[in-house]
């Protein structure tokens, strides 16, 4: 007989996590970033959520006050212990000496964050040949998926391992254990930050900071629109990619992905020429994934 553990992170599991606490949420105005800040708030989280589009932000935040959340700019220190607040921040993580102004803005209004979800993402689908003269496009990517969550996550991460407690959760993607032709710029900025995190995770997490990578597989949200359909694969709904991110809150593991996934990354580990030599063929005989 098989058994199956059933999917961690209740609505009661994760106000047990983040009730009363701050969290920082980027990419908080839509997607997967929109229904996590909205289920964080629910269960009783100060949510500092960050994205570019203040206007968004501030549909996001007049959402969460209609059901009878706070959203408010600045709230009093009694308000804010009871948790249950929404607070807008609009601004662009490419630019990085805002991301860590940012930081140090939500450390000097709020305080120390429990927990930083870095979920916002840029994605680009693009044959090499296609941006050899838009190198424009492999910094903005970078700024988005790498640089800028960096600069915003280092001065609350100090912080955190001076409190001695927190968590620090990426929204990744399988690309990184998949790599495919013509995603090189996306999959190489993800898996910047990926690698960052495996390697200040034994310092974090000795400091009493978790930190857990979320290797998503596809989702169905405006950064994956211009590919919709490309693949016949499953595509996850927000709510479901919600789902493991509060499984992830509860269960502080340090990956979660895909079974499949975890096996390709293993393939490719193990035969790398093989596997490159797969590709080399399939784009040869005009296969563009």
């Amino acid at each position: 007989m098989l058994l199956v553990s059933p999917l961690r992170g209740r609505p009661d599991e994760v106000r047990r996590m983040v009730g009363g606490r701050l969290v920082v949420v980027t990419g908080a105005s839509r997607g997967i970033g929109h229904e996590l800040t909205r289920r964080l708030t629910a269960v009783g989280a100060e949510v500092v959520g960050i994205a570019r589009g203040a206007d968004e932000l501030a549909r996001v935040g007049d959402e969460i006050a209609a059901r009878g959340v706070c959203h408010s700019e600045r709230v009093g220190a009694e308000t804010a212990a009871k948790g249950g607040v929404f607070h807008p921040l609009p601004g662009d993580l490419r630019d990085t000496a805002w991301a860590e102004h940012a930081a140090r803005q939500i450390l000097r209004d709020f305080g120390t964050p429990y927990l930083l979800v870095s979920n916002a993402g840029h994605s680009i689908h693009r044959p090499l040949a296609e941006y050899t003269d838009r190198f424009h496009d492999v910094a903005r990517t970078a700024g988005v998926n790498y640089l800028g969550p960096v600069a915003l996550a280092l001065p609350l991460l100090e912080q955190m391992m001076l409190r001695g407690e927190g968590h620090l959760i990426s929204v990744s993607t399988t690309s990184v254990d998949i790599p495919l032709p013509a995603w090189s710029a996306y999959t190489a900025s993800k898996a910047a930050f990926d690698m960052w995190l495996t390697t200040v995770g034994p310092e974090l997490r000795a400091a009493g900071v978790a930190v857990t990578s979320v290797h998503m597989a596809r989702v169905t949200t405006a950064m994956s629109a211009p590919t919709a359909g490309r693949y016949r694969v499953h595509e996850m709904t927000p709510a479901q990619a919600a789902d493991i991110l509060c499984r992830a809150i509860v269960t502080r593991e340090p990956l979660i992905a895909p079974l499949w996934a975890r096996l390709a990354a293993v393939a490719s580990a193990a035969f790398p020429v093989a596997i490159q030599r797969l590709w080399q063929t399939a784009w040869q005989a005009g296969a563009r994934p």
